[in-house]
């Protein structure tokens, strides 16, 4: 045995080489040695714990030998040093061999060792012959060279398949990591036959990242990995997705109360403090579960199912496992429905509506809201939230903004041409467009294309997509549009999360009270307190306030008396499509619509 042995055998085994078939490359170069040299034999040999395992060979049946018969075991213990016998009879080591004695009968042996990067000999190149053969210098030298070009071959397939297990391993965790999760999975479902798709998220992770610091967060994940995979079958596979999300496959599993089982264990399992730096870090798992064939037999659906069960199960309770339920199914189905529509770009019929916006004191139509229209020919009118969600998924959700704000502003010059159109126009511009560099010379080229201008514009802004964290840059985009003559309205104010100490740092014309609070008007007293604190903070800062989602006469009225400005919502008027708009407009104009009614209120 040579002295670095369980180095020797530890590095053998990184190149993952053993019991492996033939491969072209190593096959090329012993049928090169058998024809350069005239040996009749010709081998990679590579030396195992207890065999030679030959990777490629030439005039020889087998595929290993026992080691204690390899000529091979004794050419690695001198890594630097070719093994030339002439005459396999006449050397001790060599003479009672079997491999000598009996059949194949060989006489002679030269073997160059095979030396990896770490200095060890992993096996040899060799050639091997019937009658004894002197090793000249020109045929050692060759088998040298061909040594080194079948070494050269295992750093490449080293080198490759590290390249290759590293893109589908988390190096965290040293799990299997997305791409290799989904790509088993669809290999599974391929497969046919039951199977379980348990998605998971940590619990407590956030709070220790966020406390202790990076490192006691991938203690946790790498302690929740090692869990996980011990409290699943053998067969199962277990993956990390990103973040502190984790999947597990179980083939073979298609009822719930086995799936039920089996999440609970790894809930169980799990749901133990993480010692790290001297503390105890809590530490738990919720999950949430999908069968096939039962839930879906698509691979995305089918994981998409299980997270949808997950977030579930976390709403419930911590710790808990949920499971799919059947309007998730509807849910996903229509997605990929409307996905699928988006798919070769903007779908036909995509267009707007728009909705008038109401002074509550005069009773005039202060300006119009666009909104994205979209019927879709089997699932009807689409909302323009959807419209949005699924065009984001694509990254096409600007490209739908610019062709209604197109639509919109053509709809809005041809009412100004009819003497019709009122006040501004609304547009509403999402996180993406505020954050492009070059959204102010955009809207100022549409509007001009549709022969308007920016101060015939009011834009709209929602209030989680600029109050966390806004940029510099950002802000100078809206105070450059205000600067144009465009009014600035924060949209679904008092549903975003920061401080309204950030207010003062945006450029603002008003304040839009978001639609949940209307609703509760009437019906729950806070509400009315905290919009009248809405409203009295927009006027204290010279901002209208504008309510939206009015449904009834009864909201209408209670916003005129807490001195909302402006309103609007289907009690007054539904976002029209352009025909409807201007019959709508010149009906108003001669004093028949509901606005009337409520002057003076």
């Amino acid at each position: 045995m040579p002295n670095d042995e369980a180095q020797r055998l530890a590095a053998l085994r990184s190149y993952d080489i053993l019991d492996t078939a033939g491969e072209q490359a190593f096959d090329d170069l012993v049928a090169l040695a058998a024809e350069l040299t005239g040996a009749p034999i010709a081998l990679v040999s590579l030396i195992d714990a207890d065999r030679a395992f030959f990777k490629a060979r030439h005039g020889f049946a087998a595929s290993e030998a026992p080691r204690d018969l390899a000529f091979c075991s004794h050419a690695i213990l001198d890594p630097k040093q070719p093994l030339a016998v002439s005459d396999l009879r006449e050397d001790a080591r060599f003479r009672d061999n079997p491999l000598v004695t009996d059949d194949p009968s060989i006489r002679s042996y030269l073997g160059v060792p095979l030396v990896g990067p770490e200095g060890h000999a992993l096996g040899t190149f060799c050639i091997l012959d019937h009658h004894p053969r002197p090793m000249d210098e020109t045929t050692v030298r060759l088998v040298r060279r061909l040594a080194q070009a079948a070494q050269a071959n295992l750093e490449l397939r080293r080198a490759m398949r590290r390249l290759g297990t590293s893109s589908v391993t988390d190096a965290l965790t040293g799990l299997p990591n997305r791409a290799a999760a989904m790509t088993e999975l669809e290999s599974l479902l391929a497969g046919g036959g039951p199977l379980a798709v348990i998605a998971m998220d940590l619990d407590h992770f956030k709070e220790a990242n966020d406390a202790h610091g990076h490192a006691a967060g991938d203690a946790l994940l790498r302690a929740a990995a090692q869990r996980i995979r011990s409290a699943v079958r053998a067969g199962d596979l277990v993956a990390r997705l990103g973040g502190d999300e984790f999947l597990a496959l179980l083939p073979g599993v298609g009822d719930w109360d086995t799936a039920q089982s089996i999440a609970e264990g790894i809930c169980a399992t799990v749901s133990r403090p993480v010692l790290h730096d001297g503390r105890n870090l809590r530490l738990g798992v919720s999950a949430g579960v999908a069968l096939a064939p039962e839930d879906g037999t698509e691979a995305g659906r089918l994981a998409r199912l299980a997270d949808e069960a997950l977030i579930r199960s976390k709403r419930r309770r911590r710790g808990s496992v949920g499971r799919t339920e059947p309007e998730d199914a509807a849910r996903m189905a229509r997605e990929a429905t409307l996905l699928l529509a988006f798919a070769e770009g903007l779908p036909e019929g995509l267009g707007c509506a728009m909705q008038p916006v109401i002074g509550l004191r005069d009773g005039e139509v202060r300006g119009l809201e666009i909104l994205a229209r979209w019927t879709h020919p089997e699932l009807g009118e689409v909302p323009p939230g959807e419209i949005f969600a699924v065009a984001g998924r694509l990254d096409r959700a600007e490209a739908v903004s610019r062709r209604v704000r197109e639509i919109g502003f053509a709809t809005y010059a041809a009412l100004r041409r009819q003497d019709l159109a009122p006040g501004r126009i609304g547009v509403n511009l999402s996180a993406g467009e505020l954050a492009r560099a070059d959204v102010v010379e955009t809207l100022e080229s549409q509007v001009e294309q549709a022969g308007i201008s920016l101060s015939c514009l009011t834009v709209e802004i929602m209030e989680d997509a600029v109050l966390d964290r806004i940029a510099h840059a950002t802000v100078s985009r809206l105070a450059a549009l205000r600067g144009k003559g465009a009014r600035i309205v924060l949209d679904d104010f008092g549903t975003g999360t920061s401080g309204l100490a950030q207010l003062l740092r945006i450029p603002l014309d008003a304040l839009k009270v978001d639609g949940s609070f209307v609703r509760r008007l009437g019906t729950d007293p806070r509400a009315e307190k905290v919009v009248t604190g809405m409203v009295r903070l927009a006027q204290a800062m010279g901002l209208d306030a504008i309510a939206e989602g009015v449904e009834d006469e009864a909201e209408a009225r209670t916003l005129a008396r807490l001195g909302c400005d402006a309103v609007q919502g289907h009690f007054f008027a539904p976002p029209l499509e352009p025909a409807a708009l201007t019959a709508w407009l010149r009906v108003r104009r001669e004093g028949r619509d509901k606005v009337v009614a409520l002057r003076g209120a």
